[in-house]
């Protein structure tokens, strides 16, 4: 069993980069070996990145990168902005469902720091009148939108509605289904829910709340009290209508 994993940077200057990570980066820890050093270390929460000295390559490593996983990555960011590290990609939420910025290193590397993305209210909040929650699955045809044109291969998409135990579409009055959320049935009492998708120019007004919701009454009604599982970086969002936090997974009773 794999219990830890460490990355190691190629470096031109021991000395100075240590210097950088810890003075820069907010690293906490750090260690070298040798005299002069050609071996070295910092280390920020849980995670330890070292270093080996290797100018040649060093050269080179422009732009290679390295992915931290952070649990208040807003606080983070204002810490290297008040630090002055080259922050060359912007702090913003990423359509993969993280917060994320990148900082480039003394060496080039770029290290991308990610965390849950805030969810903010926008919008007017208000339910459009001419939207209806339908209880029924998407076709694939419908599915594929919703998903910004999903790579699932037809035969693929066709497996996983097929298997879908329930679903809830949101319907404007012209029958254009502009939202979505599947269901399945994963054990006697145990649910989970997937695919919650609403069309972005259709997006905070509450429609992807009533579609939750709609998937809830569903289940209650087949087995009171089961657990409903979901999986999503919007916590902010789930945390609003009773979902509690289970790293990327949420739980709802």
């Amino acid at each position: 069993m794999v219990t830890g994993s460490s990355p190691i940077f190629v470096a031109s200057d021991i000395l100075e980069t240590v210097r950088f990570y810890k003075e820069v980066l907010g690293f906490t820890s750090s260690w070298t070996w040798g005299e002069p050093p050609t071996f070295g270390a910092a280390t920020i929460g849980k995670v330890t990145v070292m270093f080996g000295l290797n100018p040649e390559l060093a050269a080179q490593s422009e732009g290679q990168g390295h992915w931290f996983d952070v649990e208040n990555v807003n606080g983070l960011h204002a810490k290297h902005q008040a630090l002055g590290a080259d922050i060359i990609s912007p702090i913003d939420d990423k359509p993969w469902g993280r917060r994320e910025y990148t900082v480039r290193d003394i060496n080039g590397y770029h290290l991308r720091f990610a965390g849950d993305p805030v969810y903010v209210p926008r919008g007017t909040g208000v339910f459009p009148p001419d939207i209806s929650i339908v209880r029924r699955k998407p076709t694939p045809e419908e599915h594929q939108r919703l998903d910004g044109g999903s790579t699932y291969e037809d035969e693929t998409l066709k497996g996983i509605l097929d298997r879908t135990w329930k679903a809830v579409v949101a319907v404007t009055s012209s029958g254009e289904v502009i939202g979505t959320a599947r269901i399945m049935f994963d054990a006697p009492g145990w649910f989970s829910i997937w695919d919650v998708n609403v069309f972005p120019e259709w997006q905070n007004q509450r429609i992807g709340t009533a579609l939750i919701e709609a998937a809830l009454e569903i289940i209650r009604e087949e087995s009171p009290g089961a657990f409903a599982y979901l999986f999503t970086y919007k916590h902010g969002f789930y945390e609003r209508i009773g979902f509690g936090k289970e790293t990327v997974s949420m739980r709802k009773v």
